[in-house]
Order: C-alpha cells, then sequence, then structure tokens
C-alpha cells in the first residue's frame, strides 16, 4: 500500500479569541498544493491575511478580517 498526501487544510481562526469563524471556512487549495505556506498563498489571492491576536499568529477568512 502507498500513502500520499492529500495537503494541508487552514480554515479560519474566527473574528475573535472568544468566538469560532461563523462560516467555518477553509482556504480552497490548488490541487499542487502541499505545505501550509502554498496553501496560504492560495488563500491569499481570496483575501485571507495572517495577523497576530493573543501572542499567537492567526488566520483569518475575508469575513472575519477586521480591516479591509
Amino acid at each position: 500500500m502507498t500513502v500520499h498526501s492529500l495537503g494541508i487544510e487552514v480554515s479560519c481562526d474566527g473574528p475573535d479569541e472568544s468566538r469560532d469563524c461563523p462560516a467555518s471556512a477553509a482556504i480552497r487549495a490548488c490541487f499542487t498544493s502541499m505545505t501550509a505556506a502554498q496553501v496560504r498563498a492560495d488563500g491569499r489571492e481570496d483575501g485571507w491575511v495572517r495577523r497576530h491576536r493573543g501572542g499567537q499568529l492567526v488566520d483569518l477568512c475575508p469575513d472575519c478580517n477586521p480591516t479591509p
């Protein structure tokens, strides 16, 4: 049996620390994106951002991003 990685899913961390993303959003990765960095690059094309919050980096979908 051969195992192949299906890639990485990056999901939204929500509008703030106490709430999950209301849409349960996840970045739609391209078929060739196999690392988190590649998937995040795909997401930036759709308006996703990576911000510092509470001493951590979080991934935010366009709906949960506090600034345009």
